[in-house]
């Protein structure tokens, strides 16, 4: 038994350190297994102007710290059923990581059970890692077939998310995580309230998938995730101040179709050479309702995410790069008459400059805009095994076009992110004292340069900057990483 289960961590570790590999599982076998990793790192994190910080880091820096529970049934005639069970945990602490109901703005919030919100499906998780056990990282039974692939279900990664990680030196964790640019401050779904990023950018719930076996090489995975939102839904809820005041009627947290995705992933391996490419599209209708009900929050309009990546193993020596384009829908905002005229509408990217009106001052009712806009990401990076040792580096960017901010009334406005842009820089090695056991250490450097741009890596920049300035944060990781 004992065997087995490091058999199968090392297999786990193999395919990218992550949950259940985006391919097909094998329909041969019956088994149950407990897997896990533990892994601790003190990190120093420092940003311009906040200072530094030195914390213990219990998620994973190296690896991705879980327990799980995975197993396997032969049901004869090549076929089998499967399931898998990933509960991220913080080593620090005890406590185990959030996980969300839906793919929508209010994915922790449950569940619309009728078109006013009067009730909500209690499967929900938000209580920031008090909430005892949750299997965050994936939740899925599958039917295995050796010739046709595995149907899978349930809460699982996305298919662009497998080419970031697996196609990064650092398998996304960590302050070396080429994460750090793609779902960096650059990215706009991504500072959302507390437990996290609801949007399907690392995985969806809800999720149906199909992986096909190896065809010569080419692999496939195909995925659809339910948006869960009532058809009813025509307009969504809203918080407004002072006289437009509204207690949301039949408003609703999500319009119909929110949270729906469908994503693809394309794979080949030949040799040395392994090349990969996939593309996601979430759905975030958003209908408009009238101007008097104030300022809308949560996601507005479309993302899409695609990526191309290659690996070429040269002897002892892994050579990886990554493409991405990421592109997020053009928004339109509500703005009020009756808004304190020194508070600026919370609209994603709103700037506003010059001197604001005396407090309580109205504007007229109107429309803050804001233009479709494209974050770029590319990254080259290498790995080389010596010995016990493990010798990473890479080199990341990321860049923003569109943005632009436009006003259906008459307002003083400063675009915010067409033309922003960050890059990092990250070195790191691994010695392995076992199989199962290393020690390990990274650093890493990122600057975001652009309009009213912060540089983050756990901890932001303390304020933003103009045009044409910059900010810088740094990270060092040292930790200790412990397979079962």
């Amino acid at each position: 038994m004992k065997k087995s289960l490091v058999a199968l961590a090392t297999l786990a570790v193999a395919t990218g350190a992550m949950a259940q590999s985006g391919m097909a599982r094998s329909a041969s076998g019956s088994n149950v297994e407990i897997f896990g990793v533990f892994d601790a790192t003190v990190t120093r994190l420092s940003a311009d102007g906040a200072g530094s910080v030195i914390r213990m880091q219990g998620e994973g820096r190296n690896e991705s710290s879980r327990l799980g529970l995975r197993g396997t049934e032969d049901m004869g005639g090549g076929w089998a059923a499967g399931f898998w069970l990933e509960a991220g945990m913080f080593v620090e602490s005890g406590g185990f990581q959030n996980t969300t109901s839906n793919n929508t703005a209010y994915g922790q919030t449950g569940i619309s059970t009728s078109a006013s919100n009067a009730a909500a499906s209690p499967d929900v998780v938000s209580l920031g890692a008090m909430q005892g056990l949750t299997f965050n990282r994936a939740s899925t039974v599958s039917l295995i077939n050796s010739q046709i692939g595995e149907l899978r279900l349930g809460r699982d990664y996305t298919p662009t998310f497998w080419n970031k990680t697996l196609f990064d030196p650092f398998g996304t964790v960590g302050v070396g995580a080429y994460t750090n640019l793609t779902y960096g401050t650059l990215n706009k779904y991504v500072a959302v309230a507390p437990p996290g990023n609801p949007t399907p950018q690392v995985r969806a719930s809800n999720s149906l998938g199909w992986l096909s076996q190896n065809m010569n090489g080419f692999r496939i995975q195909v995925q659809h995730a339910l948006s869960e939102q009532l058809s009813g839904c025509t307009d969504v809820q809203v918080a407004d101040a002072g006289a437009n005041a509204d207690n949301g009627g039949n408003l609703c947290q999500s319009a119909a179709g929110s949270g729906k995705y469908t994503g693809f992933r394309l794979t080949y391996v030949d040799g040395p050479l392994t090349l990969a490419a996939a593309q996601g599209k979430t759905d975030y209708p958003y209908p408009m309702g009238s101007a008097s009900r104030g300022v809308v929050t949560g996601y507005q309009g479309g993302y899409k995410d695609a990526n191309f990546a290659a690996a070429y193993q040269l002897g002892n020596t892994r050579l990886l790069g990554q493409y991405g384009i990421q592109n997020f829908g053009s928004t339109n905002t509500n703005y009020a008459s009756g808004i304190n005229a020194s508070v600026a509408p919370a609209a994603p990217g709103a700037v506003w400059t010059g001197t604001p009106a005396a407090t309580g001052s109205t504007y007229a009712n109107g429309i803050l805009s804001t233009s479709e806009r494209t974050l770029k990401t590319t990254m080259l990076g290498i790995t080389h095994a010596m010995g016990p040792w493990t010798l990473k580096g890479s080199y990341g960017t990321a860049k923003v076009a569109g943005g632009q901010l436009s006003a259906s009334t008459s307002r003083n406005l400063a675009n915010f992110e067409d033309g922003s842009k960050s890059k990092q820089i990250a070195l790191g090695a691994v010695y392995d004292l076992s199989k199962r056991t290393a020690l390990y250490g990274t650093y890493s450097k990122l600057t975001t340069t652009g309009q009213n741009t912060t540089a983050s890596m756990g901890v932001a920049s303390a304020a933003a900057v103009g045009l044409g300035g910059s900010n810088t944060a740094t990270g060092l990781d040292l930790g200790v990483r412990h397979r079962f």
